[in-house]
């Protein structure tokens, strides 16, 4: 591992319900990284298509469903494909989150791609989160395969979400000798209980603890 690694963390969100958009504005994400000086580049949790927190309201919705499907990434699509060679092309890794279409089944998955353009790694939650099942399948035992060496960067592990509750899952992980952790989760805001929001879906309810002010 390089003794300084710099790390672009992305706080977007995708281009909703628009596979080639998303997969556009992921590429100039990757391009802007890159030129700021990043080895690394990381994309939150279900990057593309996005969270489908419609699950957490009305759990059965087969049109938007249907649409989500249908916007999903394919591994072996033109789309990935894209994603590869801006990796390739700007020389930096990327780890990202996506809604994996496998024949139209659907997991929350993780990908990892070398600096080469190679994806080195391929993982799904283990087990989505409660109303997650409605539209998610689960992971199977090569997913816990999640820590990958990266050139010019180290060992790079990553989880998604809920996964970071589990103990021997992350005791699994950290047993890889990963160096850079991936933690992925979807974009969330601070609790407020007169919305009706959930407080599963907050910052507050995601473990997250707050930086201490100085």
């Amino acid at each position: 591992m390089a003794d300084v690694v710099k790390v672009a963390v992305t706080q977007h969100e995708p281009v909703w319900f628009d596979l080639a958009a998303t997969v556009d504005k992921t590429c100039r994400l990757i391009e802007e990284a890159a030129s700021n000086g990043a080895k690394l580049v990381v994309f939150p949790e279900l990057w593309i298509m996005g969270y489908p927190a419609w699950i957490w309201a009305r759990p059965l919705d087969p049109p938007l469903a249907t649409k989500y499907i249908k916007n999903s990434i394919s591994y072996d699509s033109p789309e990935m494909a894209r994603i590869c060679t801006a990796a390739r092309t700007a020389k930096i890794a990327v780890v990202m989150g996506i809604s994996e279409n496998d024949h139209n089944s659907l997991y929350i998955s993780q990908c990892t791609i070398s600096s080469g353009g190679d994806i080195v790694m391929k993982r799904r939650k283990l087990k989505p989160t409660h109303m997650e099942r409605t539209v998610f399948g689960d992971g199977s035992g090569s997913s816990l395969n999640n820590v990958v060496d990266l050139e010019g960067v180290g060992r790079v592990g990553a989880l998604a979400c809920w996964e970071h509750a589990q103990p021997l899952l992350k005791y699994h992980t950290m047993s890889l000798r990963e160096q850079i952790h991936v933690a992925a989760w979807p974009p969330i805001h601070p609790f407020n209980e007169s919305s009706g929001a959930l407080y599963s879906l907050s910052s507050d309810g995601k473990l997250i603890v707050p930086p201490k002010s100085s």
